[in-house]
């Protein structure tokens, strides 16, 4: 009879249940996430071997913030301009920090800083 070992912890399998995820065995204490080490109950992402929560891949692996560079969740609120998208925190007016409303007008002034139209419209009056 072949020892079966577990993809995580790479140690012989010798309980009486072991899952399978990805097609490799597993301990059930082992199948957890890489980065945060929750419980990965019903559902998990794998990439490069290692198991990840939809929270912690995503953030990983995910579309990255224009602002401040780090993952977006699918559960995120965000913001889309110049086809970049944004956590609704790291929208804010370069200037006041005010974060523009849905609809209201901004000022692009490169590829990630922007300016609200009030701030906007003061900087070229007092040009």
């Amino acid at each position: 009879m072949k020892m079966v070992v577990c993809a995580g912890c790479d140690s012989p399998i010798l309980d009486r249940f072991l899952l399978k995820v990805e097609d490799r065995a597993w301990h059930a204490k082992c199948v957890k996430c890489w980065d945060c080490q929750g419980t990965l109950a019903d559902k998990c992402f794998s990439r490069e071997g290692k198991l990840f929560c939809r929270t912690d891949f995503y953030r990983r692996f995910g579309t990255k913030c224009g602002g401040c560079s780090q993952g977006i969740c699918p559960t995120d609120l965000i913001r889309k301009a110049r086809g970049r998208v944004y956590h609704v925190a790291c929208f804010t007016c370069l200037l006041c920090r005010k974060q523009p409303s849905t609809g209201e007008e901004f000022y692009v002034l490169d590829e990630t800083r922007f300016v609200c139209k009030d701030d906007f419209n003061r900087q070229q009056q007092q040009h």
